[in-house]
């Protein structure tokens, strides 16, 4: 049986979608000299404008973008996907396998490969098989019987090697890598390029076939809401072989040790990584083989098993934390990491490394010579990574606040990069005479980013009777009251889209019924009374049980638009008679109210990484409310829950969407958020840089890792 996955169903199935996910993405797409052919070349740094600094940099234990989109560039992961294709790309590790898990009535207990579908009766199941991914680079040859019966070797770089696919086959690792050889049918991944599939066959004696009353059943599931399952799970036991030979920045060795430490580490209560932690819930098993292999074990089916362990887990260097001094003493290690000055200038395995930050003016990062995919005047290392990747010398994030501040630095070329810009300063004539075009291209993309206002239904620092948005009725006004498309129109100057729930509404779990709740003051009202916010005492403020409908409103001081949307939305709540309070905090200050729930409502904004691989769970499900989740707003619903976790469990890409589309119309009914808008991102950037794409995926539309300088203008 084979899995169907994303790629496979974008390309057929889901083509349909209005804008293509996958596929080729344009190259200088929006430079004005994108036609003329330029040759990659080592050099240059780009200074990159941010508008602050980061919390720290660790994101373990800080969830924040800017966090993330500078440690990017300083680490790896296990794998990667192709932000083209989506096919995942060998990258710490070398190769991995795949297997199916299932267990009996007798106690029997098995890894190996589902053949049938999960519902016959009886399955056929091979143990100890597995999918094997292998990059086709490290692929002598394969052989396979010919017509005649006769053995014949096919070499992977010949032309012949395209007929074997869907063949069962032997296939021949280059020797001196060490790989295994492995029998079975030979396949190329979904719109892949640069990997193969192994699904590896047994003799049909070696198969087992199983009544479905021999499968052990389990409860599955969060407390107080599990469910009773077989216990066949599908993707749930992977195991890892790492490439040897990477290094940390420090010169020190990346091994299984250093991926077994990241995942405890994210995995002890008293770390900050409630934000991670919840990945990690069904894992049931982490082993380490030896020094370069490392086996996983999930105890639920999870659709996102395999990249939560290959991409998700940030890797860090266990010999710098010293974990063996806290052994026995879990709490005192975690404190020990939350607090460690790592934190502040980390030590990675990624293509750049630390140089220095310097608070409110710049972090530095410096092309790390010893990267394992660098090879600069010879072969690649991988077909996927150029030999003199990353082109660039440095990178520098530039700390400006100031939107005009930030806009003259550009025209002075003190920065290189903006794409933090507000409509304002796109649509400003300056940033469109030739003075400035001619020296900077003006790039526009609609980003899988959206922003909303969060109803706290739960506030932590005041009484019962204080919780407003506890009542969905109370939410669903509100959102009626928001006046979205003037937003839309009058701040972001109409660069964006209206949205209706939290899915990409140019991805696959958007449900296109869903429709925009229009403005309606009337109807909003109506919920309100029927609420029991009434003006009881006459003084034009709604009250209910003696207290006025007052509420806080927070924002960050890091954007100046935020003020003026939070203007435009006091001005239509107060019109029914709520009285609403602006809160602008420092950044820091900020995330603390807001992880610590101490607020009543808050304009935010969340991405996904990967549009066609989103878990809601982290969002939306109630066992994430609290302890510093990520559902800040204290959403619960026993229905949300129940899809959220029948999606996770769901294999099946069409079901999965199915699942999530129901999610979106009971997001929509709820209106624990009023979803604002999906923004296009907008970026200025010198037009001596090159080799720039923007993507759907990943998580910022732009890889630094791929831009080069073409003249040597550059700094």
């Amino acid at each position: 049986m084979r899995v169907r996955t994303w790629a496979a169903l974008l390309c057929c199935a889901l083509a349909t979608q209005a804008q293509e996910l996958g596929g080729p993405v344009p190259v200088d797409q929006f430079h004005p000299d994108r036609d003329r052919p330029v040759t990659p070349r080592r050099g240059g740094t780009l200074n990159l404008r941010t508008p602050g600094d980061p919390s720290s940099i660790n994101p373990i234990c800080d969830n924040g973008a800017s966090t993330q989109d500078v440690y990017q560039y300083m680490s790896d992961t296990l794998a990667t996907r192709d932000r083209e294709t989506f096919e995942w790309l060998p990258m710490l590790a070398r190769w991995w396998k795949e297997q199916d898990t299932l267990e009996l009535t007798d106690g029997r207990s098995f890894s190996g490969r589902l053949l049938s579908k999960p519902s016959e009766d009886p399955i056929r199941f091979a143990p100890d098989a597995a999918r094997f991914t292998f990059a086709e680079c490290d692929l002598e040859a394969v052989e396979r019987v010919g017509a005649d019966g006769e053995t014949e070797r096919v070499a992977v770089d010949s032309a012949d090697f395209a007929s074997c696919w869907g063949q069962v086959v032997t296939v021949i690792p280059k020797p001196e890598l060490g790989l295994p050889s492995v029998r079975g049918t030979l396949e190329r991944p979904p719109a892949g390029r640069f990997t193969v599939w192994v699904w590896e066959e047994l003799p049909a004696e070696q198969l087992l076939s199983v009544q479905q009353s021999e499968i052990k059943q389990v409860l599955e599931g969060p407390d107080g809401a599990k469910l009773e399952v077989p216990a066949l799970r599908q993707l749930a036991a992977f195991e890892f072989h790492m490439r040897p030979g990477v290094t940390w920045h420090d010169g020190q060795k990346v091994t299984a040790d250093d991926v077994l430490f990241s995942l405890e580490t994210v995995m002890n209560p008293v770390v900050d990584a409630a934000h991670l932690r919840q990945y990690y819930v069904d894992l049931e098993r982490w082993t380490k083989v030896d020094d370069l292999t490392l086996r996983f074990r999930f105890k639920q089916q999870y659709y996102r098993a395999f990249s939560v362990i290959a991409d998700a887990l940030y890797v860090y260097p266990r010999h710098r934390y010293e974990p063996w001094k806290f052994e026995g003493d879990k709490d005192g290690f975690g404190r020990h990491f939350n607090a460690h000055p790592d934190h502040e200038k980390p030590i990675g395995c990624g293509p750049y490394r630390f140089v220095r930050w310097e608070r409110g003016t710049q972090i530095e990062l410096a092309r790390y010579d010893g990267y394992w995919a660098s090879n600069p005047g010879g072969e690649p290392v991988v077909p996927w990574i150029d030999p003199l990747m990353p082109y660039l010398d440095s990178l520098r994030w530039v700390v400006i606040n100031e939107k005009a501040a930030a806009f003259k630095a550009l025209q002075l070329e003190e920065v290189d990069a903006d794409f933090d810009l507000e409509p304002a300063i796109w649509e400003a004539a300056e940033s469109n005479e030739a003075k400035f075009t001619d020296r900077f291209v003006r790039a526009k993309v609609l980003s899988p980013l959206y922003t909303y206002i969060g109803w706290n239904a739960d506030r932590q620092d005041v009484g019962p009777e204080r919780q407003i948005f506890a009542d969905g009725r109370v939410r669903q006004a509100m959102t009626l009251l928001i006046p979205r498309t003037k937003i839309l129109r009058d701040i972001h100057r109409g660069l964006g889209e209206v949205v209706t729930g939290p899915f990409f509404s140019k991805g696959p779990f958007s449900d296109p019924e869903v429709q925009l709740r229009p403005s309606s003051v009337q109807r909003a009202q109506m919920l309100l009374d029927q609420a029991g916010w009434v003006d009881h005492d006459g003084d034009g403020i709604r009250d209910r049980g003696g207290v006025d409908f007052e509420f806080d409103y927070v924002i960050h001081n890091m954007r100046d638009y935020h003020q003026k949307v939070a203007e435009i939305i006091k001005e239509a709540v107060e019109r029914v008679g709520v009285r609403m309070n602006i809160r602008k905090l420092d950044w820091a200050v900020f995330l603390d109210t807001i992880s610590d729930q101490k607020f009543d409502a808050v304009r935010l904004a969340w991405g996904e990484p990967s549009a066609i691989e989103t878990d809601p769970f982290q969002i939306w499900h109630s066992s994430q409310a609290g302890n510093r989740g990520n559902n800040y707003v204290s959403f619960k619903n026993a229905d949300a829950d129940a899809l959220i976790m029948a999606a996770r469990r769901e294999v099946d890409p069409v079901e999965r969407q199915r699942l999530l589309r129901k999610l979106h119309r009971l997001l929509d009914r709820e209106q624990p958020y009023t979803f604002l808008l999906n923004m296009y991102t907008l970026g200025f950037y010198n037009r001596r840089y090159r080799n720039v794409r923007f993507y759907s995926i990943g998580t910022t539309p732009h890889n630094f890792r791929e831009w080069f300088v073409a003249t040597r203008e550059g700094r």
